[in-house]
């Protein structure tokens, strides 16, 4: 079952290319985040693996929140 924050699959540590997938971006991108601290992972040899809890904590922190109109 997918996660309801981000949308990725419900496991502790995600692989790049699937964080990358979920967001329509490149790996690329995701690694450069890994490497300036904005997103925390691990290493495994010479492999990131992304901490889901951390992924949720980015996407909430760096999404839009519109307010209802009502």
């Amino acid at each position: 079952m997918p996660c309801e924050t981000c949308g990725c699959p419900s496991a502790r540590w995600l692989r790049v290319d699937t964080v990358a997938r979920q967001f329509n971006c490149s790996p690329k991108h995701i690694r450069r985040l890994l490497k300036r601290g904005e997103l925390s992972g691990m290493r495994v040899g010479r492999a990131w693996r992304v901490d889901h809890e951390a992924l949720d904590d980015y996407v909430l922190r760096h999404s839009l929140r519109f307010d209802d109109p009502e």
